[in-house]
């Protein structure tokens, strides 16, 4: 819990005061921001003049969640999910995100009611929540949430007061990222705890969510990726399909020959348990794993191929946080980003011993090294390969 929601709403003040202060008598800084948010009023004008208007129920509360981000930051709202249906357990839930794949996997067991992709008008909806590390209310119809949820108000209320005091941060998503982690943190907070305090309800980092999965899904899944009864630990690189590693090398991944030599030593100690990589078409393949199945995956296979693995090793990445929806358990290298406000209890976090924690810093934090480090002195090729294998085979022998 946030121990002192005055003073992390002051925080928030404070930060947003330094920004105005240092973009105050910077004209290009000025006409930038005018220019945002010109573009930001008027792609919501295409919305509500070209976009097919939906008619509303007047019995049913519609609301919409947006994410914007990454496979991982959906992921991560699928906690606040289960929190706001049980808050509004009689509203429709929609739910808008690039990918309907990643939606459809991650939403799967009807937890929301139906996708909505980006072509809709805010006025359709009763509430519209968006965002990604920090929601905010993007439009609420207040007189219709009173009249069909009027237990939401107080929630309504106390996220507003929290919005107002990090505006700033909302307005210049997301270079203040990293420092709305460094609020956080300050004040008991973490990156899923955020979602809550942002809307007015109480969500914790720890919190379960899972996807409630098929068993016979599972076993077509696994039979047809040439799992099925084995006995298996995944691994992955860290790379998502929206890393630019032209670059050089993601600063999120660990050196190739560091995974190299924890294969060896986990095969030599584990010899029945096979290793699988997971990846997507940015990861490179890693012939010393047992079973390779970069690129051979759908969206949809994943929960199922992580829910039935003893173990998850990765970085911090996207993977890790569907992990979370499921019963697998991670060992997680986290280098620029911040273990404080992104891991699970249920994990083993293991923090680079130098450096680190640069996130959010610069647009290219997850590309390139800021101090300008070569790979194989950048903080995450500091963890060892030996430290990985030692919390590896302690989780597994537990099991």
């Amino acid at each position: 819990m946030i121990h002192n929601i005055s003073s992390f709403k002051l925080a928030g003040l404070r930060a947003g005061e330094t920004v105005r202060a240092a973009a105050h008598d910077s004209a290009p800084v000025r006409w930038a921001m005018a220019f945002t948010q010109r573009r930001k009023r008027l792609k919501t004008a295409v919305k509500r003049l070209f976009y097919p208007h939906r008619e509303p129920k007047t019995d049913v509360l519609r609301v919409l969640v947006h994410i914007k981000g990454g496979i991982g930051d959906v992921a991560m709202t699928r906690v606040f999910i289960k929190k706001l249906r049980e808050t509004l357990p009689q509203a429709e839930i929609s739910f808008c995100f690039d990918s309907k794949a990643v939606a459809d996997m991650i939403f799967s067991d009807g937890l929301i009611n139906r996708f909505q992709d980006r072509r809709y008008r805010p006025e359709d909806y009763d509430l519209v929540i968006s965002g990604c590390h920090l929601l905010t209310f993007e439009y609420y119809n207040r007189a219709r949430l009173e009249k069909l949820a009027p237990a939401f108000i107080p929630a309504l209320e106390r996220g507003l007061e929290v919005q107002n005091c990090f505006k700033d941060f909302a307005l210049y998503t997301p270079y203040l990222d990293g420092t709305l982690a460094e609020i956080a943190i300050a004040h008991g907070g973490s990156r899923v705890q955020n979602l809550g305090w942002f809307t007015g309800l109480e969500v914790g980092q720890n919190d379960r969510a899972e996807i409630n999965l098929s068993a016979a899904k599972a076993e077509e899944i696994l039979k047809r990726l040439g799992l099925g009864d084995l006995k298996y630990i995944t691994i992955h690189d860290g790379i998502n399909t929206n890393t630019d590693t032209s670059l050089g090398h993601p600063t999120r991944c660990w050196p190739q020959e560091h995974w190299k030599e924890f294969v060896q030593l986990f095969k030599a100690s584990f010899p029945d348990i096979k290793v699988v990589q997971l990846g997507g078409n940015k990861s490179q393949i890693f012939d010393f794993a047992d079973i390779s199945l970069v690129g051979k995956t759908t969206v949809a296979d994943l929960p199922y191929i992580l829910d039935n693995a003893l173990l998850h090793v990765d970085g911090e990445s996207g993977m890790v946080h569907l992990a979370n929806l499921t019963r697998a358990r991670c060992v997680v290298l986290f280098g620029p980003s911040k273990a404080d406000y992104l891991a699970y209890a249920r994990n083993v976090n293991i923090s680079a011993p130098v450096c680190g924690g640069c996130m959010n810093i610069s647009k290219n934090w997850m590309t390139t090294c800021l101090l300008g480090y070569p790979p194989a002195e950048q903080c995450l090729a500091a963890i060892t390969p030996q430290t990985v294998f030692d919390a590896a085979s302690r989780k597994v022998r537990s099991l």
